[in-house]
């Protein structure tokens, strides 16, 4: 059987929502960089960016991506490869599309079908759902298109195209991270390969915007459903494969079934264009859990900062393991010459924190500038006289640092970086206007004992972050000996809990692996903090279940539900 090759790029881009012009030139710089292929291919919505948004509502927005749309066609009239770019389209309604172009013509338009409306997307407030089916012969090859939410669909559009007779499926996705997800997408995938007795080629964006995460590790799965290909995580990337669709040919013709069901019909378009194998696979390892924690951690403060022209960040150094990671990844990020760190004792602090947050600051090369606010609180002391000290003067002392964070923010035109992380906010055992308070906030979505995870693995080669901070037990130091666990369960428990409640929708009463108390305890304080948490800076979305745009709880309710 004579082989017939199919050259496919995948294009795994970091676009910029609503900056079309930085989007467009990307795509072409890619596309320079893909010669050698029959078809190159961009992720969802890669010439505006994911997600829009209300910016959809803009007809300034819906012309400009027609206009962009309309130079890319002009530019491919000098290019031997097929295009296929994501962009939001108006035809009577609006619609999440994908376009294929070859030297300056529309070969079609895909609308995608199936629109997620759960957790983090919202997409039928913005889109028509598509009816449309495309197919493209290239070289005798039949290639079928689907948009991401499509493909998770086992009898969508993927199932429609190969029984006319598609060989290679092209799904583009702006997909984005969450832990664990991308093993789960993988089996997935490799289903709808093997089910389908064809090529499946997965093309995901990178990068990060707002909260949303995007990982990239776009991939190739053949028809027996193994992964022949894939792209690096959390990075730009461009993955060059080249396809024999004799492999299709094989499966098919040994499969009784699928001739039974197979009905092939003319493609919409063929095409023929001469170009030779080319390309070698490559697959690149997966990581592991904390490095991709880290990554995608460090890429969400870069994309926050880059995007919006930032470029200076400052934070509150505690002697603690949260600010200390948030230090860590920040300089990961944005480079020690860009991070202030500030150190503001009371008589509440202990001589050790100072210790130990010299001693981070020297291992990262990072400047700590030391501001005692003990005379401020005494000044607010004196000044509200009141007798008693209580949980209000706790928290005055937070929020004395938090003022500071923003003089000097404003005065030097740095973000501030919360310190905050995912199970203190969940019970609200953090001070609004106070450390809760920032620009962005990096571990917003991880759990103190991931927080813990994260320093070990900093630390597997070198100690970076100093021993006594993951050794000592976690303190707020805002009052003598103060201890977390003075008012929380051991964060082992705690996060436990906490994981049954939000990622698993558990309800209080199903909980049976803890004591009924501390359960009961810890759910009043989760549903109690919704009003905090409401006015918390925004953070990177590391979980299926976030505290972000896609977990949508009222704040006046009945607790007991």
């Amino acid at each position: 059987m004579k082989s017939k090759i199919l050259n496919v790029s995948l294009c795994q881009i970091n676009t910029t929502v609503g900056d079309f012009e930085k989007n467009f030139e990307k795509i072409c710089d890619f596309i320079s960089k893909a010669k050698h292929s029959h078809i190159i291919v961009f992720p969802e919505l890669s010439l505006c960016g994911y997600m829009p948004q209300d910016m959809v509502y803009s007809h300034k927005f819906i012309d400009l991506n027609a206009c962009y749309f309309e130079k890319l066609k002009d530019r491919s009239k000098s290019i031997d490869s097929v295009i296929v770019v994501g962009f939001v389209r108006e035809e009577k309604a609006i619609y999440n599309s994908l376009g294929v172009l070859f030297k300056g013509e529309v070969l079609g338009f895909y609308d995608k079908k199936f629109l997620p409306n759960y957790n983090v997307f919202d997409e039928k407030r913005y889109f028509k759902s598509g009816d449309n089916d495309l197919t493209v012969d290239i070289n005798d090859v039949r290639c079928g298109f689907s948009i991401c939410e499509d493909i998770w669909y086992p009898d969508g559009t993927e199932r429609q195209d190969v029984l006319k007779g598609a060989e290679v499926l092209i799904n583009i996705n702006a997909s984005p991270y969450a832990l664990k997800k991308q093993a789960f997408k993988e089996s997935l995938l490799k289903a709808r390969a093997s089910d389908n007795l064809c090529f499946l080629v997965y093309t995901n964006l990178v990068g990060a915007n707002d909260e949303l995460v995007f990982n990239g590790e776009s991939l190739v799965i053949n028809p027996k459903g193994d992964i022949i290909a894939k792209a690096k995580a959390f990075e730009e990337d461009i993955l060059n494969v080249s396809l024999d669709i004799k492999d299709v040919h094989l499966k098919r013709r040994s499969d009784l079934r699928w001739q039974e069901v197979c009905k092939p019909e003319n493609a919409n378009i063929s095409l023929y264009i001469s170009k030779e194998a080319f390309y070698q696979n490559i697959i690149s390892p997966r990581l592991s859990k904390e490095e991709e924690l880290i990554k995608a951690i460090t890429l969400s403060i870069k994309d926050f900062f880059e995007k919006q022209g930032f470029k200076k960040a400052v934070l509150g150094l505690s002697g603690g393991i949260d600010s200390a990671i948030v230090l860590y990844l920040g300089v990961l990020a944005l480079g020690k010459e860009n991070i202030k760190a500030v150190y503001m004792p009371t008589s509440f602090n202990k001589e050790e924190s100072y210790k130990d947050a010299k001693t981070l600051c020297e291992n990262l090369n990072v400047e700590l500038e030391v501001i005692p606010i003990e005379s401020v609180r005494i000044a607010y002391e004196q000044i509200l006289s009141y007798n008693s000290f209580d949980v209000a003067d706790e928290n005055l002392q937070a929020r004395i640092r938090a003022n500071i964070l923003f003089y000097i923010s404003n005065k030097e035109n740095r973000v501030v970086l919360s310190t905050s992380n995912k199970s203190e906010s969940a019970v609200g055992y953090t001070t609004i206007y106070g450390d809760m308070a920032g620009g962005f906030s990096p571990i917003k979505d991880l759990y103190k004992t991931e927080v813990y995870e994260i320093a070990y693995f900093i630390n597997k080669d070198k100690e970076i972050i100093p021993k006594n901070i993951i050794d000592k037990p976690p303190s707020a130091e805002l009052r003598p000996n103060q201890k977390d666990q003075d008012t929380l369960p051991p964060y082992d428990v705690l996060d436990k809990i906490l994981w049954l409640l939000i990622e698993e929708y558990k309800d209080k009463e199903d909980i049976k692996e803890f004591d009924k108390n501390t359960v009961e305890k810890v759910y009043n304080m989760l549903v109690k903090a919704e009003y905090k948490r409401k006015q918390a800076p925004i953070g990177p979305k590391l979980h299926e279940r976030a505290f972000g745009i896609g977990w949508r709880y009222p704040i006046v309710r009945d607790r007991n539900i």
